[in-house]
């Protein structure tokens, strides 16, 4: 509270406490309880209340926009209650070993190499990849047939 806002709460009161018993003759307790109030409704209609409720709130300076990495998204894909693999991460998993095949020469949508593949990658691995109801354990497997396709320089 500041001066500014109490004085004339203050002289509201005294006026209201003249007026009341000077011309209208009301009883002193009555006249000085009213004029109480209209102190503190003077008072009140002294405070700003402001329109926007971040009108008070601390400046913070907002940080840009971070946007998850390709692995946490894939990450977020996985459903860890149910095992169901999200279609980002079973996209990414069928073009990582579409590749790998390729490079080996093996292309999985000719039926004639078809055989080879399923001993390459696993039997059924491609199918469940490419089906409904992808889980967990079908990215386990694909991933690994993908480390078996392109063997790293410390197996060498």
């Amino acid at each position: 509270m500041t001066r500014h806002r109490i004085i004339p709460s203050v002289c509201a009161a005294v006026v209201a406490v003249l007026v009341l018993l000077f011309a209208i003759r009301v009883e002193p307790a009555f006249s000085v309880a009213w004029a109480a109030l209209v102190g503190v409704l003077w008072l009140c209609a002294g405070v700003v209340i402001p329109q926007d409720p971040r009108a008070d709130a601390p400046d913070i300076p907002a940080e840009p926009e971070r946007r998850g990495t390709a692995i946490a998204r894939m990450a977020w894909s996985l459903n860890t209650r149910t095992g169901e693999a999200g279609e980002l991460i079973t996209r990414r998993v069928r073009g990582i070993l579409r590749h790998r095949l390729q490079r080996d020469g093996l292309d999985i949508d000719d039926e004639a190499h078809r055989e080879r593949i399923e001993t390459r990658i696993g039997p059924g691995l491609w199918s469940r990849l490419t089906g409904q109801g992808t889980n967990r354990q079908d990215i386990e497997r694909a991933l690994d047939a993908i480390d078996r396709l392109s063997p790293s320089k410390e197996k060498e």
